[in-house]
């Protein structure tokens, strides 16, 4: 009787560090599901490094156009700044009218 008490015992100790161990390897701070919520987040960081990458090179294209072709600064001080030449004239419109402008 002693002896089957202690078999039993023995199934069932094992049986509850199995289902522990089990259950830390889904629910843990380091387990299955963490595991799975980063693996997504890396996918997600890679496309947008990809982006970033992308715009870097378009930006460093950019500045070395900019260096090297002075028409192209020229347009790009036009354009952003403002500036006109002697012989032209600016003309600023309003983006929309209001109520109250009528």
């Amino acid at each position: 009787m002693v002896r089957s008490v202690g078999r039993w015992l023995y199934w069932f100790a094992g049986v509850a560090v199995l289902a522990y161990m089990s259950w830390n390897l889904i629910f843990s701070d380091h387990g299955y599901l963490v595991y799975r919520e980063e693996a997504i987040q890396l996918q997600a960081l890679k496309a947008e490094l990809v982006t970033l990458k992308a715009d870097r090179e378009r930006l460093a294209q950019e500045i070395l156009r900019l260096r090297d072709d002075p028409k192209a600064l020229e347009q790009l001080i036009h354009r952003e700044l403002g500036y006109v030449y002697p012989d032209e004239f600016m003309v600023i419109m309003p983006e929309k009218m209001t109520e109250k402008g009528k």
